[in-house]
């Protein structure tokens, strides 16, 4: 029976309008969390993959991270799941969520969210998962309210960097140019807060020019499969 319940609500949810109507039923969310926190259990995929799919309307977001505050954290938990599947869907999850610019501050100091996000985005094995992970990574990096919890996160940086370099043989050209970026945001971030205090004598008429290779960010946000 549950398998059955399950089946309908992912033919259900992947409709626009049922995602947000779904995302508003407390009870469906309350037993959406309880069921993905059991690992061992078949349905704990499912319920993962369906919370994803909440993500996909934007209208969700702020619903989603500022009222229903239990699913951040589950989504966090399935993200250290030994199912593949269900790390896959929650870093989807996580990505869609810090899309939204007035969710970034809450999404990025959810407890834990920050180190295993960075761990998937260092040691997944999955295409799909590990470019979820950076782009999170990325997305969160454009809140200057982010500098204090991903300073305070040592493997922020350390993965960006990595990330950035390619040291790792599966790190694509596209894995590299969004850590570039979000290494670039938050150097933007740290310019802004350190000239901001500098006083009016020192302001010349001419400011000198940024060297033409610097890297500019884009401060732009990735998402994963979500409607317009």
């Amino acid at each position: 029976a549950r398998q059955n319940t399950f089946a309908l609500l992912m033919h259900l949810i992947k409709e626009k309008e049922n995602a947000f109507v779904f995302a508003r039923h407390e009870e469906l969310i309350f037993t959406l969390v309880m069921v993905s926190k059991l690992q061992d259990s078949p349905s704990h995929a499912h319920a993962v993959v369906i919370m994803a799919h909440f993500t996909r309307h934007k209208e969700n977001s702020k619903w989603i991270v500022m009222r229903l505050r239990n699913v951040v954290p589950a989504l966090v938990t399935a993200a250290q799941s030994p199912n593949d599947g269900s790390r896959k869907f929650a870093c989807y999850a996580l990505q869609n969520l810090s899309q939204d610019k007035s969710c970034r501050q809450e999404v990025a100091n959810t407890p834990e969210l920050l180190v295993v996000v960075c761990e998937r985005a260092r040691k997944s094995t999955d295409h799909a998962e590990k470019l979820s992970a950076i782009s999170i990574l990325q997305n969160l990096t454009d809140d200057p309210g982010n500098l204090v919890p991903m300073t305070n996160t040592p493997q922020c940086f350390a993965t960006l960097i990595r990330i950035a370099h390619g040291q790792d043989s599966d790190t694509t050209e596209e894995m590299r140019y969004l850590a570039c970026d979000g290494l670039a945001t938050l150097s933007h971030w740290f310019r802004k807060v350190a000239t901001s205090a500098q006083s009016m004598e020192h302001v010349t008429d001419e400011e000198p020019k940024s060297p033409r290779s610097l890297f500019v960010p884009s401060l732009k946000v990735v998402t994963w499969n979500q409607w317009e």
